[in-house]
């Protein structure tokens, strides 16, 4: 074979120069940049809701993310306590607590020797007027340990993407904002507000929606069943009764209000106005809006996730859903916009349907585990009060008590741990110094456990309870915080131009949201990302 002349050999080279693409594959339009990002959060939304009631559901809601979008059908939490605050800030840091910091809604601090709010911070004043800010202590993300997905959007835009965040809970907007969005909104009772963190006073046409009392158009209406509601008949699932005299909406009148799926439509009201108002999507840049749902949660608490109220309050959702994304089509273009729906966490069955159908005990009074401790403690020690707080998963021993006694802090955990365990309900205990030092079991449960765990903020006995355990005593209502899958197994739903739909049944987790779009959009990931980008989702 002849060699190849010297000007065949640099026109190779030069076609390897400039078209590297060929190589590379196709980067035409990378990085994709819609004018809205929409993150949806559904607080205590189990992934099988979607599959249960989709035969009710309408064309434009649930079923338009279904239909269209990249769902990810065995989408799981790694971690073991499952609850509001740790599953917002997982989801846009893509990190789990052992990074982001955030463990708990509240964990106990033993240097102010009270519980700590994991939004709390006394530098700030809550923001509820038009022309003030108020003395009541404010809060902020000021705990969030890393950066979050929209702050990740705002420094690659140099601050000219806007993101806003709303709920009805403060620390669920707090914690999807970031710590550099432009706003965060929340308001459990229809009115909402903000901090001094992200402004001065309330913007006026915050102000004007609260004056207009967006609770008062539910004066007067029962929470009755839609027709499609299995096991109601449309019958009223719940009513407030005014007292002679009593105006409406009083105090009263509004508790009534927020444990019921009107509040969806009173949030996503706002959420509409939020888009307005700030022009979301109405720029040159990418913007991020992310809205959690609260009220879901409230009523899984109260009546468990296989009621009739659960199940009309998810159609609901569903019906208020496909008014605003009607909305956002209009005011934007849906083939403007990414959405993306998950949530924080799930929720057990009621103890009462667990013990019905025999899945468990469904009951583990926490009490009993302090109890075995103590007597544990006691017994080792000698006498005395050895448990100076109990806040799940966490038991903080009484550290003065350990000096006092001569004991060291890894006897009495391991001492510890070990009564917890022998507890009604328990299955394991992990102790401080194992998760601190990583010497664990190799053991899926103690990888939740560590994920959970940060050496700043967490006590010195981690708790996890047996599956189909649930804290407390009664039988009606349920929780959450589990690492099992009831409570850890929640929607991933990717739906735009530049994800391939189809349902997907490989590997997934909430913590690959925020990496999958930190990388389409070609920005750096959030600093503590732990997650992976969900390649298969993504259009060539």
């Amino acid at each position: 074979m002849r060699k190849a002349s010297k000007s065949m050999v640099t026109a190779i080279l030069v076609l390897f120069i400039l078209c590297p693409v060929a190589i590379a594959g196709d980067t035409t339009g990378y990085p994709l940049r819609p004018k809205l990002i929409l993150i949806l959060v559904i607080d205590q939304f189990r992934y099988d809701y979607l599959v249960r009631f989709r035969q009710q559901f309408v064309e434009g809601g649930f079923n338009l993310l279904l239909n269209g979008g990249a769902n990810f059908a065995d989408c799981r939490y790694d971690y073991a306590f499952t609850v509001t605050g740790p599953g917002h800030a997982s989801l846009l840091t893509g990190a789990y607590p052992n990074v982001h910091g955030i463990i708990g809604n509240e964990w106990y601090d033993p240097s102010l020797h009270r519980i700590f709010y994991c939004v709390e911070d006394p530098t700030t004043k809550l923001v509820s007027e038009i022309d003030r800010a108020s003395e009541t202590p404010g809060v902020s993300p000021h705990n969030l340990l890393g950066s979050t997905l929209g702050d990740e959007l705002r420094a690659a835009t140099d601050f000219r993407s806007k993101v806003v965040s709303i709920s009805l809970k403060d620390r669920a907007a707090i914690l999807m904002g970031g710590h550099s969005a432009s706003a965060a909104y929340w308001g459990g009772s229809g009115s909402f507000a903000t901090s001094t963190y992200y402004m001065p006073t309330l913007p006026a046409w915050v102000a004007q929606f609260n004056e207009n009392s967006s609770a008062k158009a539910y004066c007067g209406r029962a929470w009755k069943a839609l027709s499609e509601t299995a096991r109601t008949d449309g019958s009223i699932i719940s009513e407030f009764r005014e007292e002679p005299g009593e105006s409406c909406p009083d105090p009263k009148f509004l508790r009534w209000l927020q444990q019921t799926p009107y509040m969806n439509e009173i949030e996503l009201n706002f959420a509409g106005e939020a888009v307005r108002n700030h022009h979301l999507g109405q720029g040159t840049d990418t913007d991020l809006l992310a809205i959690s749902l609260s009220v879901n949660d409230s009523i899984g608490h109260g009546f468990g996730p296989y009621s009739p109220q659960v199940a009309d309050a998810t159609l609901r959702t569903d019906r208020y859903l496909a008014s605003f994304f009607a909305m956002l089509d209009k005011v934007v273009g849906l083939n403007n916009v990414w959405i993306a729906l998950s949530a924080d966490h799930g929720v057990a069955p009621n103890p009462g349907f667990i013990q019905d159908h025999k899945l468990g005990q469904g009951n583990a009074p926490p009490a009993l585990i302090s109890e075995a401790i103590e007597r544990a403690m006691a017994s080792a020690f000698g006498p005395g009060r050895w448990v100076e707080a109990t806040n799940a998963p966490y038991i903080y021993l009484d550290h003065l008590a350990l000096m006092k006694h001569h004991v060291q802090s890894s006897e009495a955990e391991e001492v510890a741990a070990v009564a917890a365990a022998s507890a009604l309900g328990v299955l394991a205990a992990f102790t401080r110094t194992q998760l601190s030092s990583g010497i664990l079991p190799l053991s899926p449960l103690a990888r939740k456990a560590l994920n959970s765990f940060n050496s700043k903020r967490g006590g010195d006995v981690f708790i996890i309870l047996d599956p189909y355990a649930v804290p407390g005593s009664g039988l009606r209502g349920s929780t959450h915080g589990s690492p099992w899958s009831y409570d850890s197994q929640v929607p991933l739903i990717l739906w735009g131009s530049a994800f391939n739909p189809g349902t997907y049944f490989g590997q997934c987790q909430p913590i690959d949201l925020a990496p999958t779009l930190a990388a389409i959009l070609g920005l750096t990931q959030p600093s503590g990302a732990q997650g992976t980008p969900l390649v298969q989702a993504i259009k060539k």
